[in-house]
């Protein structure tokens, strides 16, 4: 210590008055960072020690420390681990409630619980920790003590980094202390960490004593002055480190002797532990190896010892200050320079001797054995310290434990060390174990986005199998490379070797043989662990549609497998999976199958679980109509994980996404698209081909319908806007290949991305197109199959759709009145749930058609009218208020631009020279670009081509007269003008009487001849 026997620290008047002052102003809320440094042994813990104790009796301050750890093998978030302890051991209970309400489960999380965990590694917990530590600071003042920080984990350093930046007006204070000879040095691997730290930081740079001061601490130390030449000798020696003179100076008390006055601080330290009995040597030295801070029941354990005598042994090495009791059973070393001295001071093998004793120790006592529990990471530590001296195989057993346990708490970068010294050990095992450890690590590396670093050990893990005569192995690494990176290149030697004869069509197929022949092998072995992963590479394989029974089948035995390993993580996620096969079967089993995935989670409690119940809850809800709920739980879900992970905020985005669109709220769904191509979203190229359709522009829908190719994850969304599409243009080509893909899956939903995307029952989109051909018959019995499924799987919002749909089919056959009362009831529907889209109220006027069916809305009435020729008249109009539209142009939209184009109404031919000329040269192209799309194989292209080719042989057609003769526009102008004129009245005698005050408008507005015009007195807005 370097306090007089006042209680006044010697030699830091002013640092002791900085640190008092950012205390003092962290009580009236101005909270902020202070770090303190300097090199070893100056005194830093010393001086935040005081000032802490002051702030305690001054202020009823909470402290609350925590140590880094000088280990690769420390656990992530270490010293926050301290901290958390520490809070709920000196909060008071309502301090304590306020800290978990604010944080939710991630203490538990950092406690190594498994109870109600809602957050994970990054920002989440981050935020979540800082949280909690601001509702405390509500209550009283806090301060954070993070001893040691040369020694922390990336992670606690960024943790910090966020908190400091997020408290500057609370009642908190986080102070550091660290080693700035170390961590300022260039090339050191934290100096860009600690770098904004210091920029942010108040910074207290502690230096040595000087002569005086010297003097004063030994005089302190030994109880006595000491002489000049002493003091000059001692602060020569020591360059006035604190912790060096405090050693010095009871040297030269026992001794007589300063020329014993070791270099550095490590000799002073053996020269002090010689002074203790052997015995509390050897206890402090068990107690090194477990690290600066220690429970007693584990160090007697390890030692092994009683626990009577670890306690007086204890005892007296705190009564020589090397080791403080912090309650409740725990020590810690005075200074980690001790611990670090008595650790150093064994020899390799007895280093890795005791390290094995830790972990045989946790392994023969229960984990209650322990109030605080060794984590899987800390025993992975020990475990890989223990080199040799435990067999390889428990060593990457604690290892893969250790890789698990971070992954459940989405602790990538933690899990990703814990994978690569599994497979460091690994390779001393059998080429299985080697092959089998570098697979896991590929594929967390590669899910961590590290695809370079995942391609390296996955050649590994290839080279290594090729060299063995394993045909089921070559097939395991075949399968995980193809679903992990896409490669396929294994699949037919791996098929040669397991199965042989003749390979399959395609690389699906062979994955399909691959996986049912393992799953046979691994269950005539009875070996769970092959079993399942083969369960897993089959269900993955055939995933899409049509495969939803077998998958059924495939999670319910992962499931039992599952619980036969007490592999709680695999089970439910198995479980979370069977559901999603249910609801594609429409079997509404699939909701006491996702409650019982619920269920699964929350027993589980890590974050990965709970990020897991939070996206599968969101799906629900929305299918359910239960939109407020969904959406909450969604921002849950974002706020707490969205960021950890790039596959995570694909998932958020696509969710967001679902949900927007099933409440018609089409006008934020733009916001999305940029973000979701960014994030290289799979379907974000559909999802807004989908939107495009819902908002009427059929041409955006058809072009990305086109320009997207699909694969299997998203195969029925594509088919969702195919339908779509084609019952939006009513191209009977477009309709019979969208009612192919879709007819062998009817009386099925349509599910995509692993289950995040819902697209309706697939009886739904038949029934679209069904409709869209004027099959009336066939469209009622599709629609109704599909809102009867709907109601059957309570998915209100798909039901509501399918009902709108069957209403409109009902108007446009003729059941007018029976049609008008299923749509009121709908739109009723749709207006509790929030489908603004279908709830009949949309503002304005509207003059839109929706299938077959007119929606027309004005001077507050709405009404739903069959599609007939004079709607769309009449539409065109109103497109272009005030403009003279050729009555040949109504006829004839598509073609009727070659007629505007003449040079006059009267007797002139429909194509002049030049036009035909045009015609001709873009036939001739044609004809050529079939021709080569032919060579090429692309049968896309060349129908296009022939469509087009097709439009412009049936409009020169229509050009021409008797014997060829071209025909004269003053002809086909009077045959457009009659006819147009026709139409539009016979339309507007039908709306006198569903909606006299818009046939009375459109009287008075619209003129009709050889022009036709919409030309209201005052501007008129319409929906259209």
């Amino acid at each position: 210590m370097t306090v007089d026997v006042a209680g006044v620290l010697i030699g830091r008047d002013h640092p002791a008055a900085v640190l008092r002052a950012q205390i003092d102003r962290a009580a009236d809320s101005h909270g902020g960072l202070v770090l303190i440094t300097g090199e070893a042994g100056i005194g830093k813990t010393t001086l935040i020690t005081a000032a802490a104790e002051d702030a305690r009796r001054r202020l009823g301050a909470l402290v609350l420390g925590g140590s880094c750890w000088d280990s690769d093998s420390a656990p992530g978030y270490w010293p926050w681990v301290q901290v958390v302890r520490g809070l709920r051991r000196g909060a008071t209970a309502q301090e304590w409630a306020a800290a978990e309400a604010a944080a939710g489960s991630t203490l538990s999380v950092l406690l190594g619980e498994a109870a109600n965990q809602e957050a994970a590694g990054g920002f989440p917990l981050y935020d979540a920790v800082t949280t909690a530590l601001v509702a405390v600071s509500q209550r009283r003042p806090v301060v954070v003590v993070l001893d040691d920080l040369h020694w922390a984990d990336t992670a606690s350093l960024k943790l910090l980094e966020f908190a400091a930046q997020h408290t500057w007006f609370e009642r908190l204070l986080l102070v550091g202390t660290y080693r700035d000879v170390e961590v300022e040095s260039p090339g050191h691997p934290l100096r860009p960490l600690m770098m904004p730290l210091l920029a942010r930081a108040t910074t207290i740079t502690l230096t040595g004593l000087d002569r005086d001061e010297v003097g004063a601490l030994i005089a302190r130390t030994v109880g006595h002055e000491p002489t000049l030449e002493l003091v000059d000798e001692v602060h020569r020696r020591t360059g006035g480190n604190p912790f060096f003179i405090e050693q010095t100076a009871r040297l030269w008390h026992s001794s007589g002797s300063v020329s014993t006055v070791p270099p550095g601080v490590r000799e002073a330290v053996r020269r002090r532990l010689s002074l203790l009995p052997p015995p509390v040597v050897e206890l402090l030295t068990a107690a090194a190896v477990l690290g600066r801070q220690f429970h007693r029941q584990l160090l007697a354990a390890t030692a092994p010892a009683p626990v009577a005598e670890v306690d007086r042994l204890l005892d007296q090495a705190v009564t020589a200050r090397l080791v403080t009791a912090l309650g409740a059973g725990r020590f810690a070393f005075a200074h980690d320079l001790v611990r670090e001295t008595l650790y150093d001071a064994l020899d390799e093998t007895e280093v890795r001797r005791r390290h094995a004793a830790v972990v045989r120790a946790v392994e023969r006592a229960p984990a209650a054995s322990f109030p605080d529990r060794i984590l899987p990471p800390e025993l992975a530590g020990h475990a890989y310290l223990a080199g040799d001296e435990l067999p390889p195989a428990r060593v990457v057993d604690h290892l893969v434990a250790a890789a698990r346990d971070a992954g459940s708490r989405l602790a990538s970068e933690e899990a990703i060390g814990h994978r690569r010294r599994a497979l460091e050990r690994a390779r001393a095992l059998d080429p299985y174990h080697r092959v089998v450890n570098a697979l896991e690590l590929g594929r967390d590396l590669d899910h961590a986005g590290e695809v370079d670093q995942a391609r390296q050990v996955f050649d590994e893990a290839i080279a290594v199998v090729r060299e063995l005569d394993d045909p089921e192995l070559l097939t395991r690494v075949a399968l995980t490379v193809r679903w992990v990176a896409g490669r396929d290149d294994l699949l037919a030697e791996a098929h040669g070797k397991l199965i042989g004869g003749p390979l399959p069509a395609s690389v699906d197929a062979t994955a399909h043989e691959l996986t049912t022949r393992v799953a046979a092998l691994a269950r005539d072995g009875d070996d769970d662990e092959k079993l399942a992963f083969s369960l897993w590479a089959r269900h993955d394989a055939i995933w899409g549609l049509g495969t939803a029974a077998e998958r059924v089948a495939l999670t319910e035995e992962l499931m039992a497998v599952a619980r036969r390993i007490a592999d709680s993580g695999m089970e439910y996620f198995a479980a979370s999976f069977r559901w999603v096969a249910l609801l594609e079967l429409g079997d509404p089993g699939y909701l006491d199958q996702y409650q019982a995935f619920v269920a699964l989670a929350e027993r589980e409690g890590r974050p990965r679980a709970s990020f897991a119940s939070l996206v599968d809850s969101t799906i629900i809800n929305t299918l359910r109509g239960r939109f407020g709920e969904a959406e909450a739980l969604l921002d849950q879900a974002v706020t707490s994980f969205g960021d950890s992970h790039v596959h995570f905020m694909r998932m958020a985005l696509h969710l967001r996404w679902a949900l927007l669109l099933m409440q018609g709220r089409f006008d934020q769904l733009d916001e999305l698209y940029p973000a979701m191509r960014e994030s290289g979203h799979i379907a974000a190229d559909l999802a807004a081909g989908i939107a495009a359709v819902h908002k009427g522009d059929i041409g955006t829908a058809a072009r990305l319908l086109k320009e997207v190719q699909a694969d299997r994850s998203v195969a029925p969304l594509r088919l969702r806007l195919q339908a779509q599409v084609a019952a939006a243009v009513r191209d009977p080509q477009l309709i019979a290949q969208a009612r192919a893909a879709l007819s062998r899956y009817a009386g099925q939903w349509l599910v995509s991305i692993w289950g995040c995307d819902v697209s309706g029952p697939v009886d739904l989109w038949l029934g679209l197109l069904d409709a869209a051909e004027e099959r009336w018959d066939d469209a009622t019995a599709r629609l109704t199959a599909a809102y009867r499924s709907a109601d059957r799987l309570q998915a209100r919002p798909w039901s509501v759709e399918a009902r709108s749909h069957l209403a409109r089919v009902r108007i446009a056959s003729g059941a007018t009145d029976d049609g008008t009362a299923l749509l009121a009831e709908v739109e009723r529907e749709a207006t509790s749930l929030g489908m603004r889209h279908l709830s009949g109220a949309p503002g304005g006027n509207e003059f839109r058609r929706d299938g077959a069916v007119w929606v027309l809305t004005f001077a507050g009435r709405s009404v739903h009218v069959p599609d007939a020729k004079g709607l769309r008249d009449l539409h065109y109009l109103l497109s272009q208020p005030g403009t003279e539209i050729p009555a040949v142009q109504l006829l004839d939209p598509q073609g009727g631009a070659v007629v505007v184009a003449a040079r006059r109404m009267g007797g002139d031919p429909v194509l002049d020279e030049e036009a035909k000329t045009q015609y001709k040269r873009r036939l001739t192209q044609l004809d050529e670009e079939i021709d080569r799309a032919v060579q090429l194989g692309d049968d896309r292209r060349a129908a296009a081509a022939e469509r087009e080719r097709a439009a412009l042989l049936a409009e020169l057609r229509a050009a021409a007269g008797l014997a060829g003769r071209a025909r004269r526009l003053g002809d086909e102008a009077e045959r457009a003008r009659k006819t147009v004129t026709a139409r539009i009245r016979d339309t507007l005698r039908k709306l006198d009487q569903s909606h006299p005050a818009l046939a009375s408008h459109l009287r008075a507005t619209v003129s009709t001849g050889i022009t036709c015009c919409y030309q209201p007195t005052e501007p008129v807005p319409w929906r259209l």
